[in-house]
């Protein structure tokens, strides 16, 4: 009899990985992990904003299991389990370099130039196919004067605004154009042959809204933006996708858990 695979991706920082770091949230990251192991017919798929050996890194500081595939990035870069390790998938790369139309991160970063407020983050955090940004506060003020810069350069970039409350910073990500998490995701589902009704994804911020609204099940975790929250049932109720989006009582790992058993990945 042949296995009807499951597919849990899901944002780390804020969502798998606890923004607190006590024993309590370590002791959820623990539990959600034993009923992941429990679940024979459960892949993971891990999507990040972190380059990938932050990712992995992270996942070692608070015990998650090693995945099938990490999304890198900000849905920039997707890398496979391999016997060595995880190796680039080419075929994402090749399309990232396509929806970039040639431009290089320097050539992006160039067309900004200096903005008030807004800071390059530390390069361990820029990658091949992404540009990110510091802004302070929320970064929805940026956004209009920094797409004004980009099309004056006729650059092909898509903009991702999300916040830190714990920072009360912004976080504004370039990306290929048309190219955020939800493009990832779609990739993922499309090489893993996991049916739609099979895949859930989970996250917090608003660079996971992409993802959230691409049709998949969804799990938004307790801790979640509350603007975000708002917007996603709104837009939720007139794409029709609102019995698809479960919004937990619980943060981080403990809502994870909390949304899987609720659409039945779990027991």
């Amino acid at each position: 009899m042949s296995i009807t695979w499951s597919l849990l991706a899901s944002d780390l920082d804020g969502t798998l990985i606890p923004l607190e770091r006590d024993p309590q949230r370590l002791r959820e990251v623990a539990e959600l992990v034993r009923a992941v192991a429990e679940s024979v017919n459960l892949r993971l798929a891990y999507v990040t904003g972190r380059h990938l050996s932050l990712a992995r890194e992270g996942i070692a500081e608070v015990g998650l299991p090693s995945p099938d595939w990490f999304v890198c990035d900000v849905g920039t870069s997707v890398f496979r389990k391999a016997d060595s390790g995880f190796e680039p998938d080419q075929g994402y790369r090749e399309a990232m370099r396509s929806a970039f139309g040639g431009l290089s991160g320097a050539e992006v970063r160039a067309a900004i130039g200096a903005v008030d407020g807004l800071a390059l983050q530390e390069e361990e955090k820029q990658g091949e196919f992404k540009v990110s940004y510091y802004t302070q506060g929320r970064p929805e003020p940026y956004v209009d004067s920094v797409q004004a810069r980009l099309d004056a350069a006729s650059a092909r970039v898509n903009l991702v605004a999300s916040h830190d409350p714990i920072t009360d910073r912004g976080l504004l990500d370039l990306l290929p154009s048309g190219v955020a998490k939800d493009y990832a995701v779609r990739y993922l589902h499309d090489q893993s042959g996991v049916d739609e009704q099979h895949l859930v994804y989970a996250g917090d911020s608003g660079n996971d809204r992409a993802a959230m609204l691409a049709g998949f099940r969804v799990i938004v975790v307790g801790n979640a933006d509350e603007e975000l929250k708002k917007d996603l049932g709104i837009e939720a109720v007139g794409q029709g996708i609102a019995e698809k989006i479960y919004f937990a009582e619980h943060p981080y790992a403990k809502g994870v858990l909390e949304g899987l058993r609720h659409f039945g990945f779990v027991a």
